[in-house]
């Protein structure tokens, strides 16, 4: 048996290194992947220190507790700068998580299972896409569990958003003023269909007669009442150097409208302070930005876990801070034990206002935490702080038929400007106006939402 002593620092001084040298290998203690594969657990992979809050602050700070402008110097480190001044100046409360080590509560047990499958399968090329080794779209999964590059990071963000075949986003929102008050409300439901792949739905791993595409993005807003029916339809091409075909249903004209390329980069509906460019984090084909590079790698903390309430009405979070005092989800964070930040700049878009932006990845699942997006004069502009969960059903919660009993999903967004201090929030929710309820991998959502003639349909 061997063991092994860390010194103060000897973690921070291991990360800062390795980006020094450009190293992206996750895992410590041994290679990520190989103990993911192993255990499905990432213990193995990292010191105590990385696995606990407590045991990273050296007991100033553990799970249970409340981070708040009084403490939360002492992990400023482990913040992105939109979380540490929403926490230090603006009232922000965070609650304090275990870190989750089990892999298949971070991620769906079947993308995992395809990522573990068909690792090494793939290959980048000359035009920047990635195939299979025979040439053929990818089969599903993660591409990448060991990264080599930020292209390699941003790209399996890229292939499967969600990581399930096909997901309905029930999703309500709040857009308040900067001290929180609210402004404008929205309702929407949206589904995420993959064509390419796909795990559990037929056909897979391609959907037939789509295998040049790579997903569709089809949904309504159904509140308030001078928007509702209002319908939006992206259909996005496998090949990351061309922009997704965009549709809007408008119901008062009733027609259908293309969205323009520098429409990408602006709000949808007033109010919002986010972008379609912004979705998921990479919401624009990746090879249409450039410039990619890792800038930072270590612990962070983080939502990629215990964030949902299913035990309140229609799953709600707490609201806290601004003040208003509900301008921010009452969240959970846990201790990260390593991410990757990696930098891209919209080099296909020479009007665009935004002029890079920087994203948090889980280096266990590759899952994008938080992004920073700096404006043209290199000034920080707006963070899109996201939150997961597995969720589960147990006695005594409500769960409406047609829920799954269990799945992995995000949970909530923060879209915060953090120049004129507005923010939008939106969460997961068990459904919304309409009868329309939270799902995975439902074959009927794709002919229910993703096709103009569906979205006349839903906005007459």
């Amino acid at each position: 048996m061997r063991l092994m002593k860390y010194n103060e620092g000897w973690t921070r001084r291991h990360f800062l290194d390795q980006v020094g040298r450009g190293v992206f290998a996750a895992g410590v203690l041994s290679p990520l992947i190989d103990v993911i594969g192993r255990h499905g657990s990432v213990e193995a992979a990292y010191p105590p220190e990385l696995l606990s809050i407590e045991a990273y602050t050296k007991g100033k700070l553990k799970p249970g507790d409340v981070l708040n402008a009084e403490n939360v110097d002492i992990v400023k480190d482990l913040l992105d700068p939109g979380a540490y001044y929403q926490i230090k100046h603006d009232g922000r409360l965070v609650d304090l998580a275990p870190t989750e080590t089990d892999v298949t509560r971070l991620t769906p047990v079947p993308y995992l299972q395809a990522t573990l499958s068909n690792k090494g399968r793939h290959k980048i090329f000359p035009d920047g896409n990635l195939y299979t080794l025979e040439g053929k779209p990818w089969i599903g999964g993660n591409p990448f569990p060991q990264p080599q590059a930020a292209q390699e990071v941003l790209m399996a963000n890229t292939l499967s958003w969600g990581k399930h075949d096909t997901q309905a986003h029930a999703t309500l929102d709040w857009d308040t003023d900067a001290d929180g008050n609210v402004e404008y409300q929205y309702a929407s439901y949206y589904v995420e269909w993959q064509t390419v792949g796909r795990l559990t739905l037929d056909s897979h791993p391609y959907m037939e007669g789509h295998e040049n595409q790579i997903r569709f993005l089809g949904g309504t807003v159904v509140a308030p009442a001078d928007v509702n029916g209002t319908g939006i339809l992206q259909v996005w091409a496998y090949d990351q150097h061309q922009l997704p075909g965009y549709y809007v249903y408008q119901p008062t004209t009733k027609r259908v409208r293309t969205y323009p390329v520098d429409q990408r980069f602006e709000p949808q509906f007033p109010g919002n302070t986010f972008f379609v460019t912004e979705y998921w984090s990479t919401g624009d084909p990746l090879l249409t930005w450039g410039n990619f590079k890792l800038v930072g790698k270590g612990p962070m903390l983080a939502g990629a876990h215990h964030c949902a309430d299913l035990d309140q009405p229609n799953w709600l979070h707490k609201t806290c801070g601004g003040k208003s005092g509900v301008k921010y989800w009452r969240t959970r964070m846990e201790l990260v034990p390593e991410a990757y930040v990696v930098e891209l700049a919209p080099v296909a878009y020479p009007r665009a206002p935004i002029g890079k932006k920087r994203i948090w990845y889980d280096a266990r699942t590759l899952t994008p935490l938080t992004m920073i997006s700096y404006d043209r004069q290199g000034k920080v502009w707006k963070q899109w702080e996201g939150g997961f969960d597995y969720y589960e059903r147990k006695p005594g919660m409500k769960w409406i038929e047609g829920v799954p009993e269990h799945f992995w999903s995000w949970t909530h967004v923060h879209a915060h400007d953090l120049q004129n201090n507005r923010m939008s929030r939106f969460y997961y929710a068990q459904t919304v106006p309409g009868g329309y309820h939270a799902t995975v991998d439902d074959a009927r959502l794709f002919g229910d939402f993703c096709s103009i003639e569906a979205l006349e349909r839903l906005g007459r």
